[in-house]
């Protein structure tokens, strides 16, 4: 932070959890003790680097959807600048496929509302209003895929977005993870895998919604290239009296 004082350093840390909660959840005794630790001294160094922001992450599974409660009331007291959640759902790189981690649209809906109303009873300034306003989007939007089934707007991945896996892999989403090439098998060169021919039937897949999730990356990307979404959040970035916690 020193090196870099104009740029912003942004640290989530991840609670499943309050107290014993968060331990059961992650299997490990004593956890939730080393996560208040951690969050002291980043509050502590925050105070020397008024370019570093100290945020919370919270993953919205079935074993964590019925306290999320919880979870906005000790954000809201920890001292944390921010409290953001995605949704729980199967990847490969977690190794969670087939799993049934995913909480119910119903039990997912009456949580992110009480989410989505935190949010708006809070001030927001600057590009912190914006990205606010995305998120309550964001958080609409998997409301409505858990309750569709579909893709509710049109997915960019593969075309605006990928991702690269620790071992070189490419991947158009975590999700799909269909492998379009590995960088070390092309020299490095990602243009080679991105305008190859393997490519282009997994592009063709999903712009006809072949598939569909509630993947946050992906999800912010694709409200980015959606101009219904991008008008919504002008809107409330104008006006914030505008964000309808429970509007579709």
């Amino acid at each position: 932070m020193e090196a870099c004082p104009e740029s912003q350093l942004i640290i989530n840390l991840s609670l499943d959890g309050v107290g014993e909660k968060h331990d059961f959840i992650r299997g490990v005794a004593g956890n939730f003790e080393k996560f208040e630790d951690r969050l002291e001294q980043y509050l502590v160094l925050r105070q020397e680097f008024p370019n570093f922001v100290v945020g919370i992450h919270s993953v919205i599974s079935v074993f964590s959807v019925g306290h999320l409660d919880e979870l906005i009331a000790y954000a809201e007291q920890s001292g944390a600048d921010q409290f953001i959640t995605e949704i729980a759902e199967p990847r490969v790189e977690l190794d969670t496929v087939g799993l049934p981690i995913t909480p119910t649209p119903e039990a997912y809906a009456a949580a992110i509302d009480q989410l989505m109303a935190y949010v708006n009873s809070k001030s927001y300034k600057g590009v912190a209003k914006i990205t606010e306003a995305f998120r309550v989007e964001y958080y609409k939007l998997v409301k409505r895929i858990l309750d569709e089934q579909e893709q509710v707007i049109a997915c960019y991945a593969g075309w605006a977005s990928a991702q690269i896996y620790a071992d070189g892999t490419v991947w158009p989403c975590c999700v799909r993870a269909d492998n379009l090439g590995n960088l070390r098998e092309h020299n490095y060169d990602f243009g080679a895998i991105w305008f190859g021919d393997k490519i282009q039937e997994v592009r063709r897949s999903i712009r006809a919604k072949e598939c569909y999730c509630p993947l946050a990356n992906a999800s912010y990307t694709n409200m980015l290239m959606d101009v219904p979404t991008l008008s919504r959040v002008g809107t409330k970035v104008i006006k914030p009296d505008s964000i309808q916690v429970l509007a579709p």
